[in-house]
């Protein structure tokens, strides 16, 4: 397990970054429909979030990774599980908030919501997972 979670660690930081550019969303706007992408919205705080909770997914990711092979680093790689542990909630927290909105009707214009979203909720899930076992190495 000293070598698998960091890998799982960076295949969700991928599956995250990958889900921001896929559909978050589709509006629907005067007889057109509009998809947009969690990078078409960067300005808002939510796409940007899951950006830099990816970034130090991956970065967590691949210390934890070569750090893991040598056996006198487990400190490190304990510090980087729980590093992807709160990277994983930042990656978490702005789909989520966004769901939240639109289940509240706040976002009454958003038609309906995109594979991106849904990838990003379920690579921050599966990386909180793995990274509280990364976190637990013996």
């Amino acid at each position: 397990m000293r070598i698998a979670s960091p890998i799982v660690l960076m295949v969700c930081g991928i599956l995250a970054l990958v889900g921001l550019f896929l559909p978050w969303g589709s509006i629907s706007m005067f007889g057109f429909t509009v998809s947009v992408s969690g990078w078409d919205t960067m300005t808002a705080w939510e796409p940007t979030l899951v950006l830099i909770g990816s970034i130090i997914l991956l970065i967590c990711s691949i210390t934890a990774l070569v750090l893991g092979i040598v056996q006198k680093a487990r400190g490190v790689v304990i510090g980087m599980g729980i590093t992807s542990v709160l990277a994983a909630v930042m990656v978490l927290a702005g789909p989520v908030k966004i769901l939240i909105e639109v289940a509240t009707d706040e976002l009454a214009s958003m038609s309906f919501l995109g594979v991106g979203i849904y990838l990003c909720i379920a690579a921050a899930v599966i990386a909180f997972i793995f990274g509280i076992l990364a976190a637990a190495v013996r």
